[in-house]
């Protein structure tokens, strides 16, 4: 378990995939995590998934939560895709219970409804 200590701020950083998913709202139950695709914050550039105020989030947006090591091991509302969530599987130290994971947003409502 030395690797925690070795982890340094700005390699932990570069791990991020920049999938966007962490800065949309989400829902979660006893079983599922439901992450509302068009409900994202307003400090998302949906056209790179980066934040526009990335230095200053935690002053900009109070909503605004890292993704630290902690939450890798634990968080159950971070999706299988989340490079953290993989990095933490790889070294196993992901420690949560399994969920099952929806996304939805207006455009896949929309898809379904026109087949």
């Amino acid at each position: 378990m030395g690797f925690f200590k070795d982890l340094k701020k700005q390699e932990w950083e570069k791990m991020c995939c920049r999938c966007g998913l962490c800065c949309h709202e989400k829902t979660v139950s006893s079983k599922t995590v439901t992450y509302h695709l068009d409900s994202q914050c307003i400090m998302l550039d949906t056209e790179t998934n980066l934040c526009k105020v990335y230095n200053t989030r935690y002053k900009e947006h109070a909503r605004c939560q890292s993704v630290n090591l902690f939450k890798a091991m634990f968080a159950s509302y971070l999706p299988p895709e989340c490079a953290y969530v993989q990095w933490a599987e790889k070294n196993h130290v992901r420690f949560v219970r399994k969920l099952e994971f929806f996304y939805i947003s207006s455009d896949l409502c929309k898809t379904k409804l026109d087949d």
